[in-house]
Parts: structure tokens; sequence; C-alpha cells
């Protein structure tokens, strides 16, 4: 595949003839990130050979950690040397990213030099690497909504715009009379209450109704400006589940997938791919990243149909690791507790799960193919385990993933004693 051929055009400066700043900075800036993701992740790609069907198209994935954005973005951009060769993709974003102090919030978990991060300013930052924003209502923070009441409603009592509880937890925060208070005096209250989200469910009914219009308009032009970019040909990520999956599952795409297909004269591509995180190793977490042939005829169905397909399209290149099934065997079998005999188990669940895949036509870790491959992958993922000693959460959302793929391809675990 000639990468230069599929490669988005760039926006020019008129008067200088020349790529216009914004977008420069764009790339500089996306060479960075995929540059550091590359030092934190070994990327394998499968199915290439579909990424001829990229330009124009909707890429469609899973949602499994913040970094699968950037992950695919990268292989979509193809970098070589200080260039990109690839195609250039807009990314769907959720809309708090851009809300100033986000970064601050995000990071105050991370280690010390990390949170330095926080004061930088996103928002231009993600514009310039051709995210866009798409309001989702669960990460609607209060301050963010009550902004809005205020712009929309006027500076209203509190006590008609808050339930009764919310309305004393302001008071207190700012030491007021809660019968004084009005929705400016709210917007200065501290910053850890004015970023609770789920917002929504903490206003009155009575202002959600007044309210709702006003948001219905907002995600309607986000969207509308998405079916723009449809239009003109421009390659767009989406991850249609709208969030990281909380539990390991693929769970059903959100509306914006429906509209974008119905919403625009031009039909794009529909380019599904599914990404796996084997990280039950030394070294780089592996990132295995799969494509599969483009989906046609979504165009006019009812978005049930067009959420099933897709979910099904996913699932089905969905690759088996040895991270999911080590997680899975540690959750269901009585495990050994010493390396050698936890090593010689797991390979023989790696086995045995090896033949059905290539039975049922599973993806496959290609190492998990090769003997000499799962017996290496044995060592390794018993030897994590050993050390890490990881807790039932962390194993019950390998467990679902590994079931979520099973999904697609019954048979996968019938047969094994646990079930």
């Amino acid at each position: 595949m000639n990468h230069s051929t599929v490669r988005r055009q760039a926006p020019t400066d008129r008067r200088e003839g020349r790529l216009g700043v914004s977008h420069a900075a764009g790339l500089v800036l996306g060479m960075l990130i995929i540059r550091g993701l590359q030092a934190v992740f070994r990327t394998e790609v499968h199915g290439a050979e579909h990424l001829r069907h990229a330009p124009g198209a909707l890429v469609l994935s899973n949602h499994r950690r913040d970094s699968d954005g950037p992950l695919l973005g990268g292989v979509l951009m193809h970098p070589e040397g200080l260039r990109f060769k690839g195609v250039e993709p807009f990314f769907i974003a959720r809309e708090d990213l851009f809300r100033p102090g986000f970064l601050g919030q995000y990071l105050q978990d991370y280690p010390r030099p990390l949170r330095l991060l926080r004061h930088l300013p996103l928002a231009g930052a993600l514009s310039a690497i051709q995210l866009r924003p798409l309001r989702r209502i669960p990460e609607y923070s209060l301050g963010e909504v009550l902004t809005d009441v205020l712009e929309q409603l006027g500076d209203r009592p509190l006590a008609q715009t808050l339930r009764p509880a919310w309305v004393q937890r302001v008071a207190h925060a700012l030491g007021r009379d809660a019968a004084v208070l009005r929705v400016s005096d709210a917007l200065r209250a501290p910053r850890a209450l004015r970023y609770q989200t789920h917002a929504f469910r903490r206003l009155t009914r009575a202002t959600f109704r007044a309210l709702l219009p006003y948001q219905r308009s907002v995600i309607a032009g986000q969207l509308q400006a998405f079916a723009h970019l449809v239009e003109d040909g421009a390659t767009i990520l989406l991850e249609p589940e709208g969030r990281i999956s909380p539990d390991g599952r693929f769970h059903r795409p959100r509306q914006a997938l429906h509209y974008l297909l119905n919403a625009s004269t031009r039909t794009p591509h529909i380019l599904p791919v599914a990404i796996s995180y084997d990280f039950m190793r030394p070294g780089r977490t592996r990132v295995l990243v799969r494509f599969g042939p483009p989906l046609h005829g979504l165009s006019g169905q009812s978005r049930r149909a067009t959420d099933t397909t897709v979910a099904r399209a996913v699932l089905g290149l969905w690759t088996v690791c040895a991270s999911q099934l080590t997680g899975y065997y540690l959750l269901h079998h009585d495990a050994p507790t010493t390396r050698d005999a936890l090593s010689a188990a797991l390979a023989h669940w790696f086995t045995e799960i090896a033949q059905r895949c290539a039975r049922l036509g599973v993806p496959l870790d290609p190492l998990l193919a090769d003997p000499k491959g799962r017996q290496r992958r044995a060592r390794e993922c018993a030897a994590w385990s050993l050390r890490a000693r990881p807790d039932r959460t962390r194993l019950e959302y390998l467990d679902r993933e590994l079931n979520a793929i099973a999904s697609a391809h019954p048979g996968l675990l019938d047969g094994d004693t646990a079930q």
C-alpha cells in the first residue's frame, strides 16, 4: 500500500502557500504523542491490508484504555521518520477533555512529576491534533450545567435549581444560608464540588425539562459538524461505546454512530477494528490491533440493526491473548502457587484454547499459535501473576473480555471445567 496516496490534504495559508500554523503545530504534537506511546506500548497490527479503505472511512473500535485513540491514530497516520505517510484522522472525543482544569483533575492521583502538567491548557492542543468534542451527558459536570442554567434560564434561586441535598452541600461548602443562594453563588463553590459529574441528576425536574431543549440543540450541532466532515470525505475515528468499558464487555454503541451513517448524503466506508492489551509480560505492553474488511449497507438501517452489525464485527476481530486467558484461568481454576507448576498449567490451557481458536476461526495472538511462543508466554504470565498478585476485580475484567469474544464465537469456552 502506498500510504502517501491516502494522506488527507492539509489546510494551507493562501497568502503564503504553506501549511497553516495550527495544522503544523498539530503534526508536531501528534508526532510527540505517538513517539511517546511507542516508548510505552509495542503495537502489532493485523489485517493491515484493509487500511487501503481508511481514507474517508468511519473507523470504529472498541474502547479499553485512554491510550486507544492515540494508538489507533498512530497506526492510521503511519509515521516514518519525521513525517506521516498515512491518513490523518479526526477524532470524536468526550467534551470534558476540553474543559478548563480537566488535566489537573485527571492527573491528581498520578505521580507528582506528571501532576506538573496539570496547568497545561488542553483545548488548543486537542484541536490542533484534530480532536473534536462531543457532549456526553454522564460526564457533564455540575459547574458546566449550572453555567448553562445561568446563561439560558437566568440567575435563579439555587433551591429552585438543584435537589435539596445538593443545595445543602453547596451551602455547607460556601458557609452560607441555603435559602439565599443563587446559581451564580454556586459557581463559586470549591472545584471538587463543581467538577462532580452526572450533574443532570442533581437538577430539579422542572429545571432539567427547561434546560433539555438547549442541551439537545448543542449535541445536534456537534453531530452536524461531524456529518459535514463525513460529507467532505474525512477519516473519522469513533469509539462507538462512547466511553472506556467499565467491565470488560463491549457495550451498545451510542446514538452518534447511527446519526453519522444517516445524516450525510455520502456513504462512508465503515472500517471495524479491535484492540487488545497483552500486559502480563516484562517490558512494554503489547497492543494487538486487528482491522477487518469494511462493512456495507448500514445506511438506512434501524439503529438496532446497525448496532448489532457493528458489535458483531468488532467482537469478531477481538484478538485472544495470553493476559485474557491467564485472568480467566486464575479466576476459574485452582491455580498452582509455584512458578513452574503455574507455567505448565497455563501452557496446557493456552494450547487447548489455541486449538479451539483454529477450529472456530477466532483471532488469536500469533505468539499463542506457535508452541514455543505459548511456552514463553506461559512462563511470563506465571511470573507476572505471582509477582503482581492481581486482585479479583482485575481478573473479572479479563474474564469478561474473554467472554465477550466468546459471545461472537460460540464454542470457544465450551467444555471448560469452570463453565
